[in-house]
């Protein structure tokens, strides 16, 4: 399996964690065409296997990702507007995906994740940073508009005002700073900072698969969907959990009284904290 990746590794723990490192600390994790076709790699590996029950997406060496190619931008072949639409919407195959992957997805970002690799955060479930860790949405210095859906994720993530205030100015913000825009869940000392996404992907994976996935997928449209339609999601997917059997497993466990398969806050207790 870890043949087929040019530019990334992806491995699978026996916990049905999976770990997808951008593995070009040369470009500083650039989103290059080869770590593109890693990702639809890493994709098609994850939506196929019900096994994998969380994904961390790390970066090796001193950045998360820090965007991306601009050397090949200026290549006129590229630059002519309609390969350049052409080029964005293919992204948007693949990231879109990303965005509705039916298991919870940490990106565990430490130094840079500027412009792409601020993209690719934004669209984990959580985002997990190194003291280290610096965000930017770094578009705007040469002249662009934030793609790979920043315009999107970004003002859900902190307000229309603040997300416009990043845009146009494409100044980096600290993760202290980031953490008071409520972009983080946690930040860690840089040696911690796996192991705690490995922790809360574990905790993440006892859960029921279907009943996350399915109220991703819901809660990725709540934005933009009116209460009516968030009902009829709501209806049709809580019919069809009432028939997993992890539903039922954890109905006969409650009714016995026995251990629950998913209780955080015995986890918690366990542990001796109440973090992640």
């Amino acid at each position: 399996m870890a043949d087929a990746y040019t530019d990334a590794t992806f491995t699978i723990d026996d916990n049905g964690v999976a770990l997808f490192t951008m593995n070009r600390p040369d470009v500083l994790n650039a989103l290059t065409d080869e770590l593109k076709a890693d990702y639809v790699r890493m994709l098609d590996t994850v939506q196929s296997n019900d096994a994998v029950k969380a994904l961390i997406i790390a970066g090796n060496g001193r950045a998360f990702s820090a965007g991306g190619n601009v050397k090949a931008m200026g290549d006129p072949e590229r630059s002519k507007p309609v390969n350049g639409r052409s080029r964005i919407l293919q992204l948007h195959d693949w990231f879109e995906r990303l965005h509705n992957l039916d298991c919870p997805v940490i990106a565990a970002v430490d130094g840079m994740a500027f412009g792409g690799g601020f993209a690719v955060a934004l669209q984990a479930d959580f985002i997990l940073a190194s003291e280290g860790a610096k965000f930017c949405s770094v578009f705007g210095r040469i002249g662009l508009v934030p793609d790979m859906a920043v315009l999107y994720a970004l003002p859900r993530a902190v307000g229309m005002q603040k997300a416009k205030e990043l845009m146009f100015t494409a100044r980096s913000i600290t993760a202290r700073e980031a953490e008071a825009m409520d972009l983080l869940y946690a930040i860690h000392p840089q040696q911690d900072l796996l192991p705690a996404a490995h922790a809360l992907a574990g905790r993440l994976a006892q859960g029921s698969k279907p009943a996350i996935g399915v109220t991703k997928k819901i809660v990725n449209r709540s934005f933009q969907s009116d209460y009516a339609s968030m009902a009829e999601m709501e209806a049709a997917a809580q019919a069809i959990m009432f028939t997993t059997d992890y539903h039922q497993e954890a109905v006969r466990r409650f009714q016995g009284k026995e251990p629950p398969m998913y209780n955080w806050d015995a986890m918690d207790k366990a542990k001796g904290g109440t973090g992640d």
